[in-house]
């Protein structure tokens, strides 16, 4: 009769070193793991993939954007900086191309990298090359993006215009007369339109150089294992 008296005990006995085992590992899951810390040299380049559109016509001083880092960055022999980590930063120049002359331009200063465990740090960096963006260029030591010229642009449509108009001049015999009132029209015509503004897509690849040291140290936070079954179940 004890023995049986017994048996509901013991399994409470079991049930309670079963579920405090269960805790201990949770917390353990749960805490962050210490890593090691490592140092990205200045000069580095961050290879990068724009993504969203940026452009003259639309975007203002002081947007922000973001960028992602395309291909993984390595110090002293491991992975600091995994390709998907975003670069975060804000539009601190923007001009957009006059009517006459002058060009649309950008300069996009980023401010913060975040892993993708979560973790994010100030960064420096400066903007060296783009490519996948027409006619856009960077120039200078501090990241200037120039667009396209509308020079030769301007010179077709004003030939065209002129041609159109020695044309209907020839109709009443007044060629000289109607190339110079075309060329007078389309010159004025392209004086009060815009020149094409810069506009850096999707995808567009933006490289990067620290111009200081990126330290990448502290603890990178871990998924509990109760949130891995959760997710699992979903």
């Amino acid at each position: 009769m004890n023995t049986l008296k017994e048996v509901p005990m013991v399994k409470r006995v079991l049930l309670a070193v079963f579920f405090a085992t269960l805790g201990i590992s949770l917390a353990i899951a749960e805490s962050p793991v210490e890593t090691e810390p490592v140092s990205v040299p200045a000069g580095t380049v961050l290879h990068c993939r724009n993504a969203q559109t940026l452009t003259t016509q639309l975007n203002s001083q002081g947007d922000a954007f973001t960028i992602s880092v395309a291909e993984p960055v390595t110090a002293n022999g491991r992975v600091a900086i995994p390709a998907g980590s975003n670069l975060t930063g804000r539009i601190t120049w923007l001009a957009r191309p006059g009517r006459v002359k002058g060009v649309g331009e950008m300069r996009l200063a980023v401010e913060q990298i975040a892993l993708p465990d979560g973790r994010s740090f100030p960064v420096g960096a400066v903007l060296m090359t783009a490519y996948g963006a027409d006619n856009v260029k960077v120039v200078g030591g501090e990241g200037l993006v120039k667009g396209p010229r509308s020079r030769s642009r301007d010179a077709v449509v004003i030939g065209g215009g002129t041609g159109a108009g020695s044309l209907i001049g020839a109709i009443f015999d007044h060629p000289v007369i109607g190339a110079a009132a075309g060329f007078t029209a389309t010159t004025v015509n392209r004086m009060c339109t815009r020149g094409k503004d810069l506009t850096i897509p999707v995808g567009t690849q933006l490289n990067y150089q620290l111009t200081r040291e990126l330290a990448i140290s502290g603890a990178a936070p871990q998924t509990s294992a109760a949130n891995q079954v959760h997710a699992a179940g979903e």
